[in-house]
């Protein structure tokens, strides 16, 4: 089975309790796709097309399933690092630097590629930091959590940083490299749904909420925006995808001259 067929009312539904579970906008151009997701959900849980959507409504993780399927989790190490090389030479020239302890957010972090990207780089200037990793999926957080990729992510990686901060595999893991344990430990990943979940703490000093935006809709991004606004402390950065943008949205931040698609509180 590789598509499936629903009505008009069963689309509405579906795209309806997407919605509502993660702010993800499933719009018409996605029906083909949706089809197709569908199916292999059906075919994974064993159900006809009535018993599956009927699961989705009763079932959270399998709603976080579907999403997983529907949404590409594309990323790899140093992708669009521009941004985050500006906040981290921003934090190395903090006077204070050698006495504070920045706190970084990275608010959809997959499989865990941007979380130690900048984890890398922060240590290897001796910088101080704890980083918060957080995404919707339990399945991409049990990844990130493992820190263990296949070589193609990696492509990016400074070679002085890649020998210094990875274990490469062997055996059945020769093409894969493992993030070592003195990164691990400064990042924590937690299940987080940045339409329903609050954060508690106002005090990271650089928020980043990167290529999760393209999915939503106006309304629920300038929502989602205005919501990680709260979290960061005066005078921090707050990073999206270079896809994205913040035009045609009502917020309090001011963009960074020359750097695209970063924020100032």
């Amino acid at each position: 089975m590789d598509s499936v067929t629903f009505t008009p009312n069963e689309f509405i539904e579906l795209k309806t309790l997407v919605y509502q579970t993660c702010g993800i906008n499933l719009h018409e151009g996605k029906l083909e796709l949706l089809k197709s997701k569908v199916a292999k959900r059906m075919r994974l849980t064993k159900m006809n097309i009535h018993e599956y959507l009927s699961h989705l409504k009763s079932n959270e993780r399998e709603v976080i399933e579907f999403i997983d399927t529907v949404t590409t989790n594309h990323s790899f190490f140093f992708r669009e690092n521009e941004s985050i090389e500006y906040i981290i030479d921003h934090f190395n020239r903090n006077p204070q630097k050698t006495e504070k302890h920045f706190k970084i957010w990275c608010a959809a972090c997959s499989t865990g590629d941007e979380p130690y990207t900048i984890a890398v780089q922060l240590k290897s200037l001796g910088l101080s930091y704890t980083i918060l990793a957080t995404d919707i999926s339990h399945s991409v957080l049990e990844v990130a959590a493992r820190g263990i990729y296949k070589n193609d992510k990696i492509q990016n990686v400074p070679r002085p940083i890649l020998y210094r901060f990875f274990q490469k595999g062997s055996g059945k893991y020769k093409d894969y490299v493992k993030v070592k344990k003195e990164i691990q430990e400064q990042i924590t990943f937690k299940k987080f749904n940045l339409i329903s979940d609050t954060m508690t703490h106002a005090d990271f000093d650089a928020v980043l909420c990167r290529n999760v935006m393209i999915y939503f809709d106006n309304q629920t991004s300038e929502y989602v925006v205005n919501k990680l606004y709260k979290s960061l402390l005066p005078n921090s950065f707050f990073a999206i995808g270079n896809a994205e943008s913040l035009m045609n949205m009502r917020h309090k931040f001011k963009s960074v001259k020359g750097i695209p698609s970063l924020y100032l509180k």
